[in-house]
């Protein structure tokens, strides 16, 4: 789980640094929005249930990966452009762990073990939601543009909550069934039901031209 939460990480900086690039910021802003994307969820998170130090103070690897991911991105767009789908495919990676993290950051710290309860599984999917897609938001409210998780046609926020809900809900009877279904929810509605995922980008497009 934490080296997939490192890997989505840079796949979210990756994804606030070509954003950055697009409008012609210089590399201070894209760094800047590359971080805000990998860890503005969590930060937003953690601030609200009272959670401190916040998580990449405890921990720097996160800082690290999050303005290397930037500086690549910046150095070499053309790459990451080409490779965009990838990334975006590990971008719903890190989306699906970082929900499970925040519901879990969420019931540890608030609840702690109390067993399933309304108000911890309203407060603990929501969480979940926001350590997501949080990061996101900001980077596309500081540009000035309507989030892509609000757009109508984008399930960013339904796949956010889905994986939430069913991890909350599963990991009461077994952790890692809960882990698994989980991110395989949510890479379901992000990479198959979705009309931008990988699926239908790729599968579909071979089978049109076959």
């Amino acid at each position: 789980m934490y080296i997939l939460d490192l890997i989505g990480t840079f796949a979210f900086a990756v994804t606030g640094a070509l954003k950055a690039k697009g409008r012609n910021l210089h590399l201070f802003g894209a760094i800047f929005l590359g971080i805000i994307t990998a860890v503005g969820g969590g930060t937003v998170r953690d601030l609200i249930i009272g959670r401190t130090p916040l998580f990449y103070l405890k921990d720097h690897n996160y800082l690290v990966i999050a303005i290397i991911a930037s500086i690549l991105t910046y150095i070499i767009p053309t790459f990451f452009r080409k490779w965009y789908s990838f990334f975006r495919f590990i971008d719903s990676i890190g989306l699906s762990v970082f929900t499970i993290i925040g519901v879990s950051a969420t019931y540890n710290y608030l609840f702690d073990s109390s067993g399933f309860t309304l108000i911890s599984f309203l407060a603990s999917a929501l969480m979940g939601m926001l350590t997501g897609f949080g990061g996101g938001v900001i980077r596309d409210a500081v540009m000035g543009d309507m989030p892509f998780a609000f757009r109508k046609g984008s399930n960013y926020a339904l796949s956010a909550f889905l994986g939430s809900v069913s991890f909350y809900l599963l990991m009461f009877l077994n952790l890692i069934v809960a882990i698994v279904s989980s991110i395989l929810i949510t890479l379901f509605f992000r990479e198959i039901v979705s009309s931008f995922g990988v699926y239908k980008k790729i599968f579909r497009k071979d089978k049109k031209k076959k």
